[in-house]
């Protein structure tokens, strides 16, 4: 009876050493992850640009390096086949964009993988950069439900067009000039 009474009182420890183990990993990583985007009072949705971004290559980077730019950025997966049709039209938007323009590409990892993102880079012939969202953070801040999608920033981070569905070059084009 006593053994029974030990092995209880040693469970029932370790079951409150396992949720204090989970209460303070959540308030870690919470303080740890940076929400992408935010909402003003005005209403008005501002990057963040402390947001931490993940290359193709797995090396990390933050949104900091295109702070002062006016930024495209463009929701994909591998296998979405309006993805895969835009594609080349983002490819040639790219190779011909203003110098203050930047395309940002961030593949649905979580719901993809690196190494089909990878290959789709390669088959294109993609040079902007590619970014992983491997746990589904980004999607779910810029609150994402399909692909592809496309948000473009002003130079000061403030989000001027969501576009939900295949954009081409010149939609793009017409969107940057309506910004100056």
């Amino acid at each position: 009876m006593k053994s029974k009474k030990r092995l209880g009182l040693y469970f029932s420890a370790l079951l409150v050493i396992l949720l204090v183990g989970i209460v303070l990993k959540n308030v870690f990583i919470k303080e740890a992850t940076v929400n992408p985007m935010v909402e003003k009072e005005d209403g008005t949705k501002h990057l963040v640009f402390d947001t931490k971004l993940t290359r193709l290559d797995e090396s990390t980077t933050t949104l900091k390096e295109y702070n002062g730019k006016v930024l495209i950025v463009n929701f994909w997966a591998s296998w979405c086949e309006p993805c895969q049709e835009e594609a080349p039209d983002l490819r040639d938007f790219y190779n011909n964009k203003p110098e203050n323009v930047e395309l940002l590409a961030i593949n649905a990892t979580s719901h993809d993988s690196r190494e089909n993102a990878i290959k789709f880079q390669e088959s294109y012939n993609l040079s902007f950069p590619i970014f992983l969202d491997l746990d589904n953070t980004l999607q779910k801040a810029f609150e994402v439900l399909a692909y592809p999608t496309t948000f473009i920033f002003d130079s000061k981070g403030i989000l001027k067009y969501t576009i939900k569905g295949q954009i081409n070059q010149q939609e793009l084009n017409n969107y940057i000039d309506q910004l100056y």
